[in-house]
């Protein structure tokens, strides 16, 4: 392990920790080495390497897109176990480019390495809940490393799906899944007898098994009334609109089941359904109009607004939270809005505005690990610990600044929703409920 793989491991496991609500894992991978070849979904960019990496046992080297390799990058992307790899929309020749990277990924491989590719070979602009036809890059990598190793090693192949609510949601949920290892070795004899076929084959094994990971709606059309739907029912991966006595599990796989009941609709029912979507779109509407949420509407009709929660804790974590200001909240925010103009495509945000967070905040605060010490009143040792401690406080007290602030939202919030008549509007939504339960009778 590289020693900025070694920093970005530790930093990231607990940043995240701090960043997710709740993180689950189904069939955690309990090993460092492997000779796996992870093959995960993309719906998050640069967030999921970072996530997956720092949130799972296995060491893992990256397949990277290689238009991010430069003779100024190369060098930190070598260190943290970055590979390029070239594909076909890049423009190049990818067949001879790759070939050398496979000699690479041998060796990897070879040495009880695993490697983490994400097989969609590219992210949507926004989450939809789908999973496009997986590349056949990964059993190519797989078979090659055989060859080299003359098939007396084993490789594996092993879909992995990553569940985000909302990865630019703070205090979201995550849930990664892991599915069936794949031993290349048992297609030894297809593979040496036809090779592409085998290639082709693996690869169908593979999609078919992560498809049972993620929640995939076929039609990107129908992806979103599936959030709609999950938003209305409170019992999916909606990033706020869920019920808290479903567990996550329960609820990622309420969305699995949900999406394939969807998938499995013939053309003529989905029309017939076409009604029912229209009046929630109209409904959504109507919530823009008020100007607020649905989470607030439901809140309001169930007087469910915390209040008191809310503003004990700020009171209670007030002098973290001014710290949190000090050290990281002013750099947090100027990030942020440097991050959302900058960057068009707001998938890219969540993950960028952590990795800049990460370092800037380190970078600006690092002078007081080595100054503090100096000025603190107990023995030279002491006055280090608690020195190092504080430092590595400075995540949990930006946590603290980033809660005071959702915090007096929340009851400015609070404040505005009860001055508005939405009994016109409640009525609504629970005449689109009933039907949402007549005609999806799975939800």
């Amino acid at each position: 392990m590289r020693i900025l793989y070694l920093f970005l491991f530790v930093a990231f496991h607990y940043s995240f920790r701090l960043y997710f609500r709740k993180i689950r894992s189904i069939n955690p991978s309990n090993y460092f080495f492997g000779r796996t070849i992870f093959v995960s979904n993309h719906q998050g960019s640069f967030m999921d390497p970072l996530f997956i990496a720092s949130q799972r046992k296995p060491i893992v080297f990256f397949m990277t897109r290689s238009d991010v390799f430069n003779k100024f990058s190369r060098p930190f992307l070598w260190a943290a176990h970055m590979l390029p790899i070239y594909r076909q929309r890049d423009g190049v020749d990818t067949k001879v480019k790759n070939a050398k990277i496979f000699e690479k990924t041998n060796v990897v491989l070879n040495g009880n390495r695993n490697i983490l590719i994400f097989g969609e070979g590219f992210t949507d602009d926004r989450i939809q809940r789908r999973l496009h036809p997986i590349k056949k890059g990964p059993a190519r990598i797989g078979f090659s490393a055989l060859e080299y190793t003359n098939w007396n090693k084993e490789i594996y192949l092993q879909g992995l799906g990553v569940n985000y609510t909302d990865f630019n949601l703070r205090r979201s949920d995550v849930l990664i899944a892991a599915g069936k290892r794949i031993r290349l070795n048992d297609f030894r004899a297809d593979f040496e007898e036809n090779p592409a076929k085998t290639i082709t084959e693996v690869t169908r094994i593979l999609e078919a098994d992560m498809r049972s990971l993620v929640t995939d709606v076929h039609d990107p059309d129908w992806a979103d009334v599936h959030e709609d739907l999950m938003m209305f029912t409170r019992k999916g991966m909606h990033p706020t609109c869920f019920d808290d006595q479903f567990t996550l599990e329960e609820r990622w796989q309420y969305s699995i089941s949900l999406a394939n009941w969807i998938n499995g609709l013939s053309e003529q029912q989905r029309e017939d359904r076409l009604a029912l979507v229209n009046q929630i779109k109209s409904y959504k509407n109507q919530l823009e109009a008020l100007k607020i949420t649905e989470n607030e509407r439901y809140l309001s009709e169930t007087n469910a607004w915390n209040s008191s929660k809310s503003l004990f804790r700020s009171i209670l974590f007030f002098p973290f939270s001014v710290l949190g200001a000090l050290h990281a909240g002013w750099l947090t925010i100027l990030i942020k809005k440097w991050v959302e103009n900058a960057f068009k495509r707001p998938v890219f945000w969540g993950a960028t505005k952590k990795v800049l967070a990460i370092f800037i905040v380190l970078i600006v605060n690092l002078p007081l690990l080595f100054i503090l010490p100096h000025y603190l009143p107990w023995s030279n040792l002491l006055n280090w610990m608690v020195s190092f401690v504080y430092f590595l406080a400075l995540g949990l007290f930006a946590q603290s600044f980033l809660a005071l602030l959702s915090d007096i939202n929340y009851l400015k919030r609070l404040r505005y929703v009860k001055s508005i008549d939405l009994s016109e509007i409640n009525r609504e939504h629970a005449s689109i409920l009933q039907k949402i339960h007549e005609d999806f009778p799975v939800a």
